[in-house]
């Protein structure tokens, strides 16, 4: 399908085959325990026909109404959904028993929020390979200390396991975007480290104690609104270095943090 690509919606289409069939390998690999599948921003089409090939009950969710009509021309299996991705409510999809594997390429306006949409449902997603900007796959990828290590990846690690799986250049799109982009994996833990209903209350703190990510841990107690003597005994406790930065100090240990009573 020949579309043209909206600047208003950050579109930026995946025109290169070589790069497709790499990103429908990943999603191959990833399907295995999926019962469903959910195509994220098909765009012009350029993975929709290789991931029906999965042969998955399909859906697509496409925020452009012209691109949605055509999706629903070309490709007759495919349950085209017109909506924001943003908005998105899987169980109202295919129902609360789907497991869903999630794949798109997401805008680099919208990609962030997309995708913490979806991983805020691990008991709905049974995988998600995703391609965002770098620089944001980073954020959700990284490792303490990494580059881009801070409170997205620290959230995002309490439930699911997280790989970047390889980075596409520039001229693999059209237009060509200004920046690189990745391809990500996540899949849920078999043990998260904390239940899912504390999703909402474990960013809260999360975003608080990485306001002031170059302060030392023995002053960020101050942030989350606790004495300075109770925050140590609870850094010593753990075993966290006060001289240590928030981006130094693992997800698990945040987990750990977060549970301590007078935290929540």
């Amino acid at each position: 399908m020949l579309a043209r690509a909206k600047k208003s919606l950050g579109q930026h289409f995946l025109v290169d085959s070589a790069w497709v069939r790499r990103i429908l390998g990943a999603a191959r690999e990833a399907s295995t325990s999926a019962t469903a599948l959910l195509e994220i921003g098909p765009g012009g089409g350029a993975l929709t026909s290789g991931l029906l090939d999965l042969h998955l009950p399909t859906w697509a969710v496409e925020v452009d109404r012209e691109l949605a009509a055509a999706l629903e021309q070309e490709q007759p299996n495919l349950r085209v959904v017109l909506a924001d991705a943003r908005e998105l409510d899987l169980r109202k999809l295919a129902g609360s028993s789907a497991k869903w594997l999630v794949v798109g390429n997401l805008p680099y306006n919208a990609g962030t929020q997309i995708l913490r949409r979806i991983l805020s449902s691990p008991g709905e997603v049974a995988s998600a390979v995703v391609m965002l900007q770098r620089e944001v796959a980073w954020k959700f990828c990284a490792t303490a200390g990494g580059e881009g290590y801070g409170p997205l990846a620290v959230w995002t690690d309490a439930w699911w396991e997280r790989r970047l799986l390889f980075s596409v250049p520039p001229g693999a799109f059209r237009p060509c975007p200004k920046v690189i982009s990745a391809v990500c994996r996540f899949d849920p833990r078999e043990r998260a480290s904390l239940p899912p209903d504390e999703q909402v209350r474990f960013w809260s703190f999360l975003r608080k104690a990485f306001a002031s990510p170059r302060k030392a841990m023995g002053t960020v107690g101050r942030s989350l609104g606790l004495q300075a003597e109770s925050w140590t005994e609870i850094l010593d406790h753990l075993g966290i270095d006060r001289l240590a930065r928030p981006n130094q100090v693992e997800p698990a240990v945040w987990a750990r943090l977060f549970e301590v009573r007078g935290l929540r």
